[in-house]
């Protein structure tokens, strides 16, 4: 672990785990947005609303929107699925490995769910055109976690070497002896006696 004599222990929170916490809250809105299927139930309910009109009812009936998961699965899921998640997005921040190792597994997870959601709901050729948003982000949040700057963090262990050094002053502190204040001396003035006293 670095100390913070070293000139390689970092005192702020690399960008690059910014980048990497912002594209993992991202993708996750993302997943849950494909899992629960926002496009589709939405589309469904302006589709029953606007039967009646001629025109919008072709162009409706021309769209084909696929089914998203049944609700009674995924909210259960998203449920167990998101302490955790949100947990990691901020042990990251602190500098954790396991916070690293574990969005080094589920980051790939999320495109795999994300994809196949959306081939059910919208169909290959829309997931084909999606796929790009979903390996640029999962490229960021990887490549900002394998750079240098980044691997430094996780390996000094977040602010843990300030953490040490901070504690090493207070206890240096509280064993250095505290100076006693000083008394200021009055300074008596001679009465003479030959003065006669004011009135």
């Amino acid at each position: 672990m670095s100390t913070p004599t070293d000139p390689e222990a970092l005192y702020d929170k690399p960008h690059s785990v910014d980048l990497a916490q912002v594209m993992m809250v991202f993708q996750f809105f993302m997943v849950v947005s494909v899992s629960v299927g926002i496009g589709p139930r939405l589309f469904n309910w302006f589709k029953g609303e606007t039967e009646d009109v001629p025109l919008l009812s072709d162009i409706e009936a021309a769209i084909d929107v696929g089914t998203s998961y049944p609700l009674g699965v995924v909210v259960p899921a998203l449920v167990v699925y998101t302490v955790p998640y949100v947990w990691a997005v901020l042990a990251l921040g602190m500098g954790r490995q396991w916070a690293r190792a574990f969005a080094l597994l589920i980051v790939p997870i999320n495109v795999i769910v994300g994809i196949t959601g959306v081939v059910r709901t919208y169909g290959e050729v829309f997931a084909l055109i999606v796929l790009p948003l979903w390996i640029v982000i999962a490229l960021c949040v990887l490549g900002g976690l394998a750079a240098r700057s980044a691997r430094q963090w996780f390996r000094q262990g977040g602010w843990e070497p300030w953490y040490v050094r901070y504690e090493i002053d207070q206890i240096q502190g509280l064993r250095r002896p505290r100076p006693r204040p000083r008394r200021r001396r009055r300074t008596r003035v001679a009465h003479d006696p030959n003065q006669a006293d004011a009135d």
